[in-house]
């Protein structure tokens, strides 16, 4: 982007070809960092490079509170950024594209099935309803809740023990999440 800035000042004889521009270069630390740090001080990044740079930090074995740290933000900002960068890759492009919002691509996290939010994101394309709200139901429905009265009498600790999953939101409450396998928790 600065590149492209400054060929533009040039093209418009604003600023000298050979002219000095500023750079630093280092040799330790983490360049996705350096990068992230810097363009979030200028200018505000698109979310989904701040999501794709923070997944790119925790690549290279920083902590989630290290990053957390080094940006001012708190652990749980983190944790959501990190869990919406690991979203379909189909579905970041639509909301690259703008083809769905930022709290709908929230709504999204509740499930870490790539096959089953790319199906949902199909049916959204054709549904009258399009609330993230709506998006946590169909990606939710078959699974219990764990409000449910089969699933408080079974236990969430007992039903994780025996093998099952339990779907959380990041972004709201959820009232304990939902118990994605119903034959285990009859069982």
């Amino acid at each position: 982007r600065r590149y492209r800035a400054l060929e533009l000042l040039v093209k418009r004889k604003r600023l000298a070809r050979t002219a000095p521009v500023p750079c630093i270069v280092r040799e330790g630390g983490i360049a996705e960092e350096d990068s992230l740090a810097e363009n979030v001080q200028r200018a505000p990044l698109h979310p989904l490079d701040q999501f794709r740079a923070f997944l790119a930090l925790r690549e290279k074995g920083q902590s989630e509170e290290e990053i957390a740290a080094a940006f001012f933000v708190s652990v749980v900002v983190v944790k959501q950024r990190l869990k919406l960068a690991s979203l379909s890759p189909k579905l970041l492009d639509t909301y690259a594209e703008d083809g769905v919002t930022l709290d709908q691509l929230m709504a999204f996290t509740v499930s870490g099935d790539h096959e089953r939010q790319e199906q949902v994101l199909e049916r959204l394309a054709q549904a009258y309803d399009k609330q993230p709200y709506a998006i946590r139901r169909m990606l939710t429905e078959g699974a219990v809740r764990a409000s449910d009265k089969r699933a408080r009498f079974v236990g969430i600790e007992a039903y994780e023990a025996a093998g099952g999953t339990v779907l959380r939101d990041l972004f709201q409450g959820d009232d304990g999440g939902w118990l994605q396998d119903v034959i285990l928790v009859d069982r």
